[in-house]
C-alpha cells in the first residue's frame, strides 16, 4: 500500500511493518474509534447517516449522529448539534461541568440499552434480559461504567469470521498505546492477548486521593510488550471529574500540558521520552480533522515533539474528501497534506478498520 506524496509514492505499510518491527510505533486511538463499531447496528443512527448528502463533509460519523440525539435530549437549541465539544459545552453552563459530563454518560448507556433490548438475544435468552435490566436499574446516584455495559451486552458484534481490530492492535508489539478513549476497551482488548496492561491518567488536576494509586503518572514505570502501559490523555470514564469533553475542557488540557510538560508527577518520563524520541513514529487512528479532540491532540504533539529533529515519519488514517467537484476534491486533499505535513505525518487515504486489517495481514506476511 502507498501514499501520494509531492516527492513520489510512499510505501506507508511497508514503512509502518519495518517500524513495528522496532519497537518504535505508538499507536494513538480516538474515543470514536469504538464508539463507532459499537452503535454500527443501532438502525436510527444507521438511517441519519444514509440521510446525509453523498457529497457533503461534516455529519459522516455514528459518533456524530449520536451526539445529534444526545443534543436533542437535552433541549441543544444551536445548528452545530452534531459537535460533541459544543454541545457539552452548552450543558456545562446550562447545569454545570459534572451534571454535562454525567449527562453524557448516562446517554451513552441508555443508548446501548435501547441497542441491546431490540436485539435477538434479549428476546430469547432470560439471563441477557436481566443483564439489561440490572443496568436500567443501578444503584441510587451511581452511573455504571460504559465499558461494563458494552462488555456486560457483548458488544460490539463483527460478523462471524471478521477480528476485532481493536484486538488486533492488541496483538502488535508495542509498549506503549494512547488513546482519547474516555473509557477502557483498549487494555480489555490486551488482557484478551495474555498481556498486563497498566492505565495511567496525565495532566489531571484533581485530588489524587480519589483515584486508584496504580492510574497515577508512575515516574519509574518502565512498559514492555507483555505489560504495555495505555495512557488516557482525554480522561477516564471511572472519575468523571477527568472527562475532557466540552471546549473549555480541552483549552484547559493544553494549559496544564504546557504548565506541566517537565513534571514527572503529571506526566511521567517514559511518557514523554518516547514522544521526544526522534526515532519514535505515531499511528493516528480514528479521528476527523475538525474535531476538537484531534485539533487539541495535534496540538499536544507539536508542543512535545521537536519537529525539526524528528527521522521517522508518523501516519494517520483519513476518508478521501468527497465534495461532488472534482476541483474541489483535488484543493480539500492537498490542504489536508499540507496540513498534516507541517506535523510530519504521512496520510493513508482510507477507512481505519480496513487499514488495520491490512496492516495486520502485513505484519504476518
Amino acid at each position: 500500500m502507498t501514499s501520494d506524496d509531492d516527492n513520489g509514492a510512499i510505501d506507508t505499510m511497508g514503512d509502518l511493518v519495518r517500524l513495528i518491527g522496532k519497537r518504535e510505533v505508538i499507536p494513538v486511538i480516538s474515543n470514536a474509534f469504538r464508539i463507532e463499531q459499537i452503535f454500527r447496528e443501532d438502525e436510527e443512527l444507521s438511517r441519519m447517516m444514509a440521510e446525509v448528502p453523498q457529497f457533503y463533509d461534516e455529519f459522516r460519523t455514528f459518533d456524530q449522529q449520536l451526539t445529534k440525539k444526545w443534543a436533542a435530549s437535552i433541549n441543544y437549541p444551536m445548528s452545530d448539534d452534531h459537535n460533541l465539544a459544543r454541545v457539552a459545552q452548552y450543558l456545562q453552563v446550562e447545569k454545570g461541568n459534572a451534571a454535562s459530563r454525567e449527562s453524557y454518560r448516562q446517554y451513552l448507556n441508555d443508548r446501548v440499552l435501547k441497542l441491546s433490548e431490540g436485539n435477538e438475544q434479549y428476546k430469547n435468552d432470560e439471563e441477557y434480559r436481566n443483564i439489561v435490566s440490572g443496568y436500567r436499574k443501578p444503584s441510587k446516584g451511581q452511573i455504571p461504567l460504559f465499558s461494563d455495559v458494552v462488555t456486560d451486552l457483548q458488544h460490539p458484534r463483527f460478523m462471524e469470521g471478521v477480528d476485532d481490530p481493536l484486538r488486533l492492535l492488541a496483538q502488535l508489539p508495542v509498549k506503549i498505546y494512547i488513546t482519547t478513549s474516555y473509557s477502557n476497551f483498549l487494555e480489555r482488548a490486551l488482557e484478551k492477548e495474555k498481556k498486563t496492561p497498566l492505565t495511567q491518567l496525565c495532566f489531571c488536576k484533581i485530588d489524587k486521593n480519589s483515584m486508584k494509586k496504580e492510574h497515577l503518572p508512575d515516574r519509574d514505570y518502565q512498559p514492555t510488550e507483555k505489560e504495555p502501559v495505555v495512557v488516557h490523555l482525554f480522561g477516564l470514564e471511572d472519575y468523571t471529574k477527568t472527562l475532557v469533553l466540552s471546549e473549555d475542557d480541552y483549552i484547559s488540557f493544553l494549559m496544564n500540558a504546557v504548565e506541566y510538560m517537565k513534571s514527572d508527577d503529571m506526566f511521567p518520563s517514559y511518557l514523554r521520552g518516547a514522544l521526544s524520541d526522534p526515532e519514535s513514529s505515531l499511528l493516528l487512528l480514528g479521528y476527523q480533522l475538525r474535531g476538537w479532540d484531534f485539533r487539541t491532540l495535534f496540538r499536544f504533539i507539536s508542543l512535545v515533539r521537536n519537529l525539526n529533529d524528528t527521522d521517522s515519519p508518523s501516519f494517520t488514517i483519513q476518508f478521501k474528501p468527497s465534495l461532488g467537484r472534482k476541483e474541489n476534491e483535488a484543493r480539500s486533499i492537498q490542504y489536508l497534506k499540507n496540513f498534516f505535513s507541517k506535523g510530519k505525518f504521512t496520510i493513508e487515504w482510507n477507512s481505519t478498520e480496513e487499514f488495520i486489517y491490512e496492516l495486520w495481514k502485513a505484519w504476518n506476511a
